[in-house]
């Protein structure tokens, strides 16, 4: 009679973690991102990083920096940075518009922004308008700072 042997315990492990390594191999990556975006295509991923701000009336410099929200994925949080002071910022960009909401004192909202994500500026230059809590609009042009 031939009887078969029960595998090892350390088979079977083996033969766990090999089932476990053909699984993660075969999930799906995500999709590599454009390396020109147009303005549809920008997504949190080219919102993150180092901005530059010019603001009509506003005196500079001012500059961004975006990261990812801790609690909304596909979100960011960030600040913004102007003579004198610092705000905290989080939004979006969906379909080419930005949204974002400022504020100054980490509770209440101190302005609004809203732009358009620039044709053929690779998700690079985003223009806008800013409005503050005293209903005052500036128009803005953000530019993706240098790496």
């Amino acid at each position: 009679m031939n009887r078969q042997q029960r595998p090892t315990p350390a088979l079977r492990l083996l033969s766990s973690l090999a089932a476990a390594a053909l699984l993660t191999a075969c999930a799906s990556a995500p999709a590599p991102r454009p390396v020109c975006p147009t303005a549809q295509q920008m997504e949190q991923p080219e919102l993150l990083g180092r901005w530059t701000v010019q603001m009509d009336g506003v005196p500079g410099p001012i500059s961004m920096q975006l990261g990812p929200h801790p609690e909304w994925d596909g979100t960011v949080k960030g600040t913004i940075t102007r003579p004198g002071f610092q705000s905290i910022v989080v939004g979006d960009v969906n379909k080419g518009a930005l949204t974002m909401e400022e504020s100054r004192d980490g509770k209440s909202v101190s302005g609004n922004w809203g732009g358009d994500v620039v044709e053929g500026s690779c998700a690079r230059e985003i223009r806008g308008e800013f409005s503050d809590s005293e209903d005052r609009t500036h128009r803005f042009v953000m530019r993706k700072a240098a790496l």
